[in-house]
C-alpha cells in the first residue's frame, strides 16, 4: 500500500491514508475502498482536510460515527473524513450557559450523541437523555434529525453552523431552516457528495431533576444493550411507518432470521440486519428488497429505508 500522505495543522499533523477499506470505519462493516481517508477530531483538522482536497480537486464525503451507513461494494471517490471525537477530548469545546431558567448549550458536530445525552442529564438538563447509548456523532444526528424513546433532535434544537464546501463560508441555520420532520432535514437528502458539513449544533433545553434525568439516560443505555443487537449492524433499517413500527412489521410477516448472503435479519429485533462476516452491499439491499415487497404484500405499509447509501455500487 503507498505511503501515507502527511499533512501540517495549526495543532500537529493530517495523516491521510489511500485506498483505505470502508468496512474497518462503518458499525455494518460493510464498504469498499476509499481513494484516500483521514480521521478530523477538531474543527481546524477538518478544516485542513478539505483544503487538502481542494488543492488536488478532489470530492469531500464527512462521515460522524459510521452507524446508519451503507457503503457501496465500490467504494468512495475522492476523500472520506471521519469526523469523530471521544467525550472524554470535549473538555474546553463545549459551550454552556444558562440564560433565565434555561440553557444554552453549543456542542462540536463530531461530539458522540450517546455522551450529549449523558453530559446533558448529569448537569440537570432535559431534553436530550434519550440519545444517551445511541451510536453516531452529533452532526450525522442532526442531519438525520435522529430520535428514540419519544424525543428528536430537533425538538430542542435552536441553530447549527454549516460550512458550505461549495463557496468556503459558514451559515447558521435556524431549526425551521433543516425543515425537520421525522427522521427528515433537507441535508439528509442532500445529494452526495454533500455541500454542506455540519460544524456545531446549539440546543437550548429546560431544567430536570438531576437524578431522575441520570437514571433515564442510564435505563435508555441500558434498553439499547440488552433489546436491540450488537456487532456488525448500521441500527435501524427502516423508518417506522405511522402508527406502527417496522420491526413488529417484519416480526409479523415471519422475517426474522430472514437471510440473504452474508445478511441476515435480526432475531433480536426485526428492524436491525446483521452481517454474519461477509456481508456486501449488494445483499443488504437485496434483503431491503425482499422485506418491502413481503411487508406490502402482507399489510400493504411500503417500508421506507432509514439507512443512508453512499459511494459506488
Amino acid at each position: 500500500m503507498t505511503e501515507a500522505i502527511t499533512v501540517p495543522t495549526e495543532r500537529g499533523v493530517l495523516t491521510i491514508k489511500r485506498d483505505q477499506p470502508m468496512s474497518l470505519h462503518t458499525t455494518f462493516r460493510i464498504g469498499g475502498p476509499a481513494d484516500f481517508l483521514t480521521r478530523a477530531g477538531s474543527e481546524p483538522e477538518l478544516l485542513a482536510a478539505i483544503d487538502w482536497a481542494e488543492r488536488h480537486d478532489l470530492p469531500v464525503t464527512v462521515i460522524g460515527g459510521g452507524s446508519n451507513l451503507l457503503v457501496g461494494d465500490r467504494g468512495i471517490r475522492g476523500l472520506v473524513i471521519l469526523a469523530r471525537t471521544p467525550g472524554s477530548a470535549l473538555d474546553g469545546h463545549v459551550d454552556l450557559a444558562v440564560e433565565g431558567e434555561r440553557a444554552r448549550l453549543t456542542v462540536p458536530a463530531q461530539a458522540p450523541i450517546s455522551w450529549l445525552g449523558h453530559y446533558t442529564a448529569s448537569r440537570g438538563w432535559a431534553g436530550l437523555e434519550w440519545a444517551a447509548g445511541l451510536p453516531g456523532v452529533v452532526g450525522g444526528a442532526v442531519v438525520n434529525n435522529a430520535g428514540a424513546h419519544g424525543g428528536e433532535m430537533a425538538d430542542h434544537l435552536t441553530s447549527v453552523e454549516l460550512l458550505d464546501l461549495a463557496e468556503r463560508r459558514v451559515s447558521r441555520w435556524s431549526r425551521e431552516q433543516l425543515q425537520a420532520r421525522y427522521r427528515y432535514t433537507v441535508l439528509k437528502v442532500e445529494p452526495r457528495p454533500r455541500r454542506w458539513v455540519v460544524l456545531r449544533a446549539t440546543f437550548e433545553l429546560p431544567p430536570g431533576e438531576r437524578e431522575e434525568l441520570t437514571a433515564r439516560a442510564a435505563s435508555y443505555a441500558q434498553w439499547r444493550r440488552q433489546a436491540q443487537p450488537t456487532g456488525a449492524c448500521a441500527g435501524s433499517v427502516f423508518t417506522n411507518p405511522p402508527g406502527t413500527y417496522a420491526g413488529y412489521l417484519i416480526e409479523q410477516a415471519g422475517l426474522k432470521g430472514r437471510q440473504v448472503g452474508g445478511v441476515r435479519v435480526s432475531e433480536l429485533h426485526g428492524n436491525f440486519f446483521i452481517n454474519t462476516g461477509n456481508a456486501t452491499a449488494a445483499d443488504v439491499r437485496a434483503l431491503i428488497a425482499l422485506i418491502q415487497e413481503e411487508v406490502f404484500r402482507r399489510f400493504g405499509i411500503e417500508l421506507v429505508p432509514e439507512i443512508e447509501e453512499i459511494g459506488e455500487a
